[in-house]
Order: C-alpha cells, then structure tokens, then sequence
C-alpha cells in the first residue's frame, strides 16, 4: 500500500492526461477487435487529443520523473497498436499483419529517436507517430462509410473492395517516412492550425453524423493530412528555385 501511494504521488497532471491517452487506445483495440471499425479509428483520434492536451497541461503545471516514459508509452499503445490491430481487423490477411508489425517496430524507433536524440530544429525529423496514426484513422474512417454516399459516388464508392489494399500501402509507407530523416514542420505553428482543429473536431464528432455524411470529414482531414505527407518535397522544391 505504501509503494502504491508514494507512485501515486509521482503521477502529476500530465501523466493523467497520458493515461486517457492510453484507455482510448485501448478502447480502439477492443472495438477493432469486435468489428467495430469506424468507432475504432474515431478511439484513435481520440487518444490523439489527449496526446495533445497532455503536453498542454504540462506546460501550465508541473510535470514529473514519470511523465516522459508514460507519454511514450501511451503513445506505443494508442499510436502503434491500436492502427495495427485496426488494419489486420479490416484486411484479416497475413501480409497485414506482417506489415502491421513492421509499422510497430518503425514507430517504438522513432519514438525512442525522439527521446534519445531530441530536435535542436522547430520541425521534426520523420513524420511523428501520432500524425502517422491520425492518418490511418482517417483514411479507415473514410474508406468505411464512403459506401454509404447519397447519392451514390460511383467513383468513390469503387475504392470500398480495396481497403485492405490501400491501408496496407498507406501503412507501410508510413513506416519508412516516420523512421526517415525528412523534415516536417510543426502543424501548431502553422496559421491553419485552427481550421485544422475544426474539421479535426468535425471528423471526431462524424461518428454520430448519419452513414451519408460520415464519409465527408474524416476525407477531408485525409486529404489535409496526405498534403501534409507530401510537403516536404514541395518545400525543398521552392528552396531550390529560390
């Protein structure tokens, strides 16, 4: 009893902010698990808000000795698991699964990266985990109810066979990007840092919308998100013409 107190008394704010991080993780797994795709990724997105505020929270109070290692392994759970377990869930094929655990490995890398070696640049150096989970949510969230477009979106509604396919690819080159050294700039510093909040919060709250409109957010997002994958290249393009 006394050891459970006295690690009590380690855990500070931000390390509650973690946990919650990790309980929606969880949340996801359990839901891609039972089949329960859509409400999985939405799970996802939300641990990424936690995530989020955790470091908020840090920032106006105090932090502790166990703040860094549990925002770590939050991140592991909510961030490497829980998409790995959301794809497998989907495909349901041996290849994903490999991939899956590839995507895990490349993820635990740059997170340990990340803590050993941190930034001396305002960017980052790879496409941080939590970004590379956002997407996967995203583009699974989108995938899953596109289906259901009314009126029907032929073009749309086409991909809907190949989603195991295409989030395995996505997967997969995320894995490369996240332990690579390109340079990706920080999304809060940006001045459309707000409207990504929105159609973030819209995109979250797309669970509840009906199946006809779920699609339509989470789209977006991606689209944003593959913009923001793809980024670097334009930025050392206009460095070269410059």
């Amino acid at each position: 009893m006394i050891f459970v107190f006295n690690l009590i008394k380690l855990i500070k704010p931000p390390d509650y902010v973690s946990l919650i991080n990790i309980i929606f993780g969880m949340g996801g797994i359990f839901l891609a698990l039972s089949g329960e795709f859509s409400a999985a990724a939405v799970y996802i997105l939300l641990a990424a808000v936690a995530d989020g505020l955790d470091g908020y929270v840090a920032r106006r109070t105090s932090s502790g000795p166990l703040g860094e290692h549990i925002d770590s392994l939050a991140d592991t759970v909510s961030f490497g698991v829980a998409p790995v377990i959301l794809i497998c869930s989907i495909s349901g094929s041996a290849i994903a699964a490999v991939i899956g655990v590839f995507y895990l490995l490349c993820g635990i890398l740059r997170l340990a990266r990340y803590n050993a070696f941190p930034s001396k640049t305002p960017g980052y150096s790879g496409i941080p985990i939590t970004a590379a989970a956002v997407f996967l949510a995203c583009l699974a969230l989108f995938l899953e109810n596109v289906q259901y477009t009314v009126p029907p979106i032929d073009f749309l509604q086409m991909l809907t066979p190949y989603e195991p396919v295409i989030l395995m690819f996505f997967m997969l080159l995320l894995s490369f990007v996240m332990v690579s050294s390109i340079p990706y700039m920080k999304v809060t510093k940006s001045k459309t840092f707000l409207i990504l909040i929105f159609i973030f919060a819209l995109t979250v709250l797309s669970a509840f919308f009906p199946n006809a409109l779920a699609f339509l957010f989470p789209g977006i997002l991606f689209l944003l998100l593959l913009i923001y994958l793809i980024s670097p290249a334009f930025m050392r393009h206009s460095k070269k013409s410059i």
